[in-house]
């Protein structure tokens, strides 16, 4: 609006102008022609002179008055910027912020050591799926399910990601209850596998009779990515701060009970992981071993 008003105003001061310059030079002595003849004016010469001059002055005094009107106008045209535009600039800067805060959050995964395996990875490992697919490699479905589920643990640690940084101005690894549930879906993928391949080993007829799980594994498994998502999305809105503890810390010894350990020597650090995600990180490594 504000912009709008300055445009306003130069257009009618180049109007007034520009007005005040046709009256002069076309409007005088046009009216001149329809004056009666000089010899029948007093004075003759002078008299149109004096008309002429006449018209002229009432034209500059419109435009002066159109002028000062305008000039009047301005200190609060220019109060009504110096308002206006700092709020606009602001609101443009803070949208800017925020966008560039979800932005970081893939961008600084993807510069390190490990964004750049992932995105070396991902290919060969869509090779690898389908080569899981093919029906004469006989793998099993529950097993190859659970290949296929790695996916959204990866896909997973994206939202999480965007909260940790956007929210807490902070890493994944640093949010305990967001990091420990996004490796929860790797330990379902983990337990997938093993169960399929377990199956496999044990039921040679595994290919024509079918799982003895049924379809039980995989509800659970998206579920656990249902309730994920619904995590991200409320968890901050539900009072969840950056160190609160994965599964409300289950497991965890009081800290007055820790130092008095014979083999604690410093308390721990504020970003410590629960006992929860320690659990998680163990058996995503242990069940591979």
């Amino acid at each position: 609006k504000a912009f709008q008003k300055i445009s306003t105003m130069a257009a009618r001061l180049s109007i007034a102008a520009a007005l005040a310059a046709i009256i002069a030079l076309v409007v005088a002595p046009s009216s001149l022609a329809f004056a009666p003849p000089s010899s029948l004016l007093v004075g003759g010469t002078k008299s149109s002179s004096f008309v002429q001059q006449h018209v002229i002055t009432r034209a500059n005094t419109v435009a002066t008055s159109m002028i000062t009107e305008l000039v009047t106008d301005i200190p609060s045209i220019l109060a009504s910027a110096s308002t206006t535009i700092p709020a606009v600039t602001t609101d443009a800067l803070s949208t800017l912020s925020a966008s560039s805060s979800n932005l970081l959050s893939f961008s600084d995964q993807g510069q390190n050591l490990a964004g750049i395996f992932f995105q070396c990875s991902l290919l060969p490992y869509l090779f690898f799926l389908s080569f899981l697919s093919f029906r004469g490699n006989r793998t099993p479905d529950l097993g190859n399910f659970g290949w296929q589920f790695l996916l959204l643990f990866v896909l997973g640690t994206i939202p999480s990601g965007i909260v940790t940084r956007s929210v807490y101005a902070d890493s994944l690894a640093n949010v305990d209850w967001l990091h420990g549930g996004a490796e929860a879906l790797l330990t379902i993928t983990n337990v997938l596998i093993v169960l399929g391949f377990r199956e496999a080993m044990t039921n040679p007829n595994y290919t024509t009779s079918g799982s003895k799980f049924g379809n039980v594994p995989k509800i659970i498994a998206g579920a656990a990515v249902v309730a994920f998502a619904v995590a991200c999305s409320t968890g901050t809105g539900l009072g969840f701060e950056v160190h609160s503890p994965f599964l409300f810390g289950i497991g965890n010894l009081p800290e007055e009970t820790v130092m008095n350990l014979p083999f604690v020597q410093h308390s721990e650090p504020i970003n410590a992981l629960s006992i929860p995600t320690w659990a998680i990180h163990f058996s995503s490594v242990f069940e591979f071993l």
